[in-house]
């Protein structure tokens, strides 16, 4: 499906002036995902360590809130010293997590310490427990579990992440459908292609002049219609299910300018009914307000309950017209529907870091930097750095 960039805005954030910062407290998990990038060298890291790398990201990025992932974070025996930390510093702090060690009672000792949010990876390619060859529709119920129980604790957002296989991919319209139910639990959803490393005579990688094999990276593979699931691909499988949906933002390749790395939409409705989304000038308007009062960009709100102030901006906005004009729709239809909550939810199209014509296409100015050794990098490329020493570099043979 072809998307039209002229009703999309282009973030403008950059590797200093950035939303979001990453880091991880340990390579150990307690399950195996399909397709996983990360490999188990080092453990569970110094809490000295971690904290150096948030002060320096915040100095850095001018970051509005950090990423905690793994590994798997909750398994980090010092998780909620890291979270306290990140909380004295001003900023929101977001757990990436399994959520296999997850319980109503870990939760709030999190809330406690300062969480935010905190992101659910739930998806079938998991060698789960209790979970092995369930569908993705299936799964939902064990999404369902996690919402409700994050729901249960008072201040707490709650997102989920979601691995798209190429055999998975029919099932996707059911899981995001889920998630536009639940809008009053779940403020956020990430749908992120499968990519890996494609093992190919006609590819050769380097990293710092010396050749090193594809088969050494956890995601290398030899089947290239498995990791080329495109954006377009899945944002076309979701218009065709839910027609009403409307793209308003991206961010680009660095090597291929006119992919869609990053592409979000922004459902606007109710616990009982979807009203509409947001477009291109509330995403606009947005950014550059916060970034006027505040000095810095953001990707969430602390407070996903946003209320009837959304419809003031149907002013500017065509798409939010269209979602205050099925509000009063529906107050009129039922006029106790005027009382009820109104709330935003997100949905992330991701297409990770690829091999595309010979070159690494990475998402240009990554919301998720990180520091590595004082310096900022791109986390889908840190273990490049900790195997190999730096970043890697690709050489296509052509045929003469």
């Amino acid at each position: 499906m072809e998307i039209n960039k002229n009703e999309l805005y282009r973030f403008p954030w950059s590797k200093t002036d950035n939303p979001g910062g990453w880091v991880e407290v340990t390579d150990k998990c307690d399950i195996t995902c399909e397709g996983c990038y990360r490999h188990q060298l080092a453990g569970h890291r110094s809490l000295d360590d971690i904290k150096q790398d948030i002060t320096r990201l915040k100095a850095l990025t001018n970051c509005d809130f950090i990423t905690v992932a793994g590994g798997e974070p909750l398994i980090y025996p010092q998780i909620l010293e890291v979270i306290r930390f990140i909380s004295g510093l001003g900023l929101k702090s977001v757990i990436f997590s399994n959520g296999e060690k997850f319980t109503y009672e870990f939760g709030r000792e999190l809330r406690k310490a300062g969480l935010t949010k905190i992101h659910f990876h739930v998806d079938s390619g998991q060698n789960r427990p209790g979970w092995e060859g369930k569908t993705e529709t299936e799964i939902n119920v064990l999404r369902q579990k996690l919402a409700d129980t994050v729901y249960r604790i008072r201040g707490l957002q709650c997102g989920f992440h979601v691995t798209v296989y190429r055999y998975s991919l029919p099932e996707i319209p059911e899981i995001v459908g889920w998630c536009m139910r639940n809008i009053h639990k779940v403020q956020h959803i990430s749908l992120i292609a499968l990519r890996g490393i494609p093992v190919s005579d006609r590819l050769k990688y380097f990293v710092n002049g010396r050749m090193i094999r594809a088969e050494s990276f956890n995601n290398s593979s030899i089947r290239p219609e498995d990791i080329s699931i495109t954006t377009e691909e899945i944002y076309a499988l979701l218009k065709a299910r839910f027609p009403e949906l409307h793209a308003s933002a991206y961010l680009n390749g660095t090597s291929k300018y006119d992919s869609y790395k990053f592409l979000i939409m922004v459902n606007v409705g109710s616990k009982y009914r979807r009203y509409g989304a947001a477009g291109k000038k509330t995403m606009e308007f947005a950014q550059v307000f916060y970034h006027l009062f505040f000095g810095r960009y953001f990707t969430f709100m602390g407070r996903p309950a946003i209320g009837k102030k959304i419809f003031f901006l149907s002013f500017f906005d065509k798409n939010v017209r269209k979602a205050f004009f099925e509000f009063c729709r529906r107050c009129l239809i039922n006029p106790v529907r005027f009382f009820t909550k109104t709330y935003l939810q997100s949905i992330h199209i991701q297409q990770p870091n690829e091999v595309l014509n010979g070159k690494i296409n990475l998402c240009d100015d990554c919301v998720n930097m990180m520091v590595y050794e004082g310096n900022l990098i791109n986390p889908c490329q840190m273990d490049e750095y900790r195997l190999f020493g730096g970043p890697v570099v690709v050489l296509e043979q052509t045929e003469n």
